[in-house]
Order: C-alpha cells, then sequence, then structure tokens
C-alpha cells in the first residue's frame, strides 16, 4: 500500500488528459470565462457531500487556498485560451513541459533530491517535448509566440499549484482543501464575469454537456490528487512525471474525436516522453 499514491496520481492523469478534449468541445458552444464559471461552480457543489471538517480549516490556511486557487484561475485561463488556438493532441504534449517547472520547484523550495535518474528522466521528457515542436499539425496547430507563452504560463502556474498541494496536504485534510479552493475559484470566476460585464447564456450552458462532465473528472480527479499529496513517501519531483501519461489520452481524443493529422509522430514524441517518466522508477 506505501506505493498506493502511484495509483492515485495515475488516475488522476488519465482524468487530466481527458479532460482536454473536454475544454475543447465545451468552447464551441460557450466562452472561456462562462465555461469556467460553472465547471468550478458545479465542481464545488458535488465536493460538498465530502467536505465534512472544512469549517475547521484554520484561518491561515483557508488563506493559502486563496492563493492557491489564484493560481490556478491564471492557470485555467491559460490552457482554454491556448488550447482553442491549438490542436488537443499538440497542446497535451506541449503541456508536458511542466514537468521543468515543477522539478525546480521540488528541488529547491521543497528540499527534494534531484538524482541522477530524475535527471536523465527529465532530460528525455525535454526531448521528447522538442522533437513534437518541430513538426506541426497543418490546419490544425497555429502556433505563435503568444499563444507559447500563453501555454507555458499554463504550465508554471499548474507546477506552482502542485507544490502548493504537497505543502499544504501536510495539515489539511483533502476535504478542506477541495473545498475551500473550488469555492474561491467559483468567487474569482464570478468576479472576473461581473466586471467584464459578460452575459451568460444558461441555455448554451444547459445543452454544454461537456462542461458537468469536466466538473464530475476535476472532482474526483483532484480528490485522488490531494490524498496522493497527503502520503508522506510521495514527492513532487515524480508525481510529475507520473501525471504527463495523461498525454495519451489527449493524443488519442485528438484523433478520435477532433480527427487531427500527425498522430504516429505525436505518439512516438509521447512514447519518448513517458520512458522519461519512467526511467526514475527503474534506475
Amino acid at each position: 500500500m506505501d506505493n498506493l499514491w502511484i495509483l492515485l496520481v495515475f488516475t488522476y492523469a488519465l482524468m487530466k488528459g481527458g479532460r482536454e478534449g473536454m475544454k475543447k468541445a465545451a468552447l464551441k458552444k460557450s466562452g472561456a470565462n462562462e465555461i469556467l464559471f460553472f465547471y468550478t461552480l458545479f465542481a464545488w457543489i458535488l465536493c460538498l457531500p465530502f467536505s465534512k471538517g472544512a469549517f475547521e480549516t484554520p484561518g491561515i490556511y483557508i488563506f493559502y487556498s486563496f492563493i492557491k486557487a489564484s493560481v490556478c484561475c491564471g492557470a485555467w485561463l491559460c490552457s482554454l485560451l491556448a488550447i482553442k488556438k491549438m490542436s488537443v493532441s499538440l497542446y497535451g504534449i506541449m503541456d508536458l513541459s511542466r514537468v521543468v517547472f515543477s522539478t525546480l520547484l521540488g528541488v529547491v523550495v521543497l528540499g527534494e533530491s534531484f538524482t541522477l535518474p530524475k535527471a536523465i528522466g527529465v532530460c528525455v521528457v525535454i526531448l521528447g517535448l522538442t522533437l513534437v515542436n518541430l513538426k506541426k499539425s497543418g490546419g490544425n496547430d497555429k502556433m505563435t509566440l503568444g499563444i507559447f507563452i500563453t501555454a507555458m504560463m499554463n504550465c508554471f502556474l499548474n507546477a506552482v499549484s502542485g507544490a502548493m498541494d504537497k505543502v499544504l496536504m501536510k495539515d489539511m485534510e483533502a476535504g478542506q482543501l477541495q473545498f475551500w479552493f473550488m469555492l474561491f475559484m467559483v468567487i474569482i470566476y464570478g468576479a472576473v464575469l461581473l466586471i467584464r460585464r459578460e452575459k451568460i447564456s444558461f441555455k448554451n450552458i444547459k445543452g454544454n454537456y461537456w462542461v458537468l462532465l469536466m466538473s464530475i473528472s476535476l472532482t474526483l480527479g483532484d480528490r485522488l490528487l490531494f490524498i496522493a499529496n497527503a502520503a508522506p513517501e510521495s514527492q513532487v519531483t515524480l508525481m510529475t512525471l507520473i501525471k504527463q501519461s495523461g498525454v495519451i489520452v489527449s493524443i488519442l481524443t485528438g484523433r478520435l474525436i477532433f480527427k487531427e493529422k500527425n498522430i504516429l509522430y505525436k505518439l512516438m514524441c509521447a512514447a519518448i516522453v513517458i520512458t522519461g517518466i519512467i526511467i526514475p522508477f527503474v534506475i
């Protein structure tokens, strides 16, 4: 059972990979900020039955949860802006670059060891990312400098959020963190809608079943991730590597649902990345 956290993170990764395709499908019917608000609202409602003890959380950790929510809000907005202009499969592989940021945060901030197998694994992951960027997918990918920077900001902010999870779960229960984190996300996205005076189409949201599916996936996935972070033996650097296995789902979704091109090439690049993920566990 000591390695149960590995299975939990792997399951989270597969669910996250599936959400990338859901995001692109949802954007065809609704706006980005509209999706983010209802996505998080539904997820918060779904987590309520499992949030026992949320109001017993010390004030300082509620504040930290707000900081995490703010970081995630920025990351998710960047994610939606990037994936709207990119193919799901390419975005899935670009998203793997967060492993570099997470490794740096794990070593520098959390004091985790940076062993030779980890170094080799990170280098192999970077190789896979470099190769996929050498070849585009024709009309499916519109890679500009602005989109690239947006995608990288998403990766960096997600890495910060991942490091915060490990720190916060030392003193919080999974239900407490999920309750406050999701509540603050709802408040922040709601404030954005009010400030921007964006019109909400309840008709479109009602018919956009992808938003509800994303919320269910988010609620379950985050709970598994928080539990894994609470395990003393789990490490941010290794967890980040495992999370990247979700790229396989992103690539297959891009092919099966969105009919994207160059899938075999992308799968080859993903195989290189997956090899980098496995190396620290077998050497």
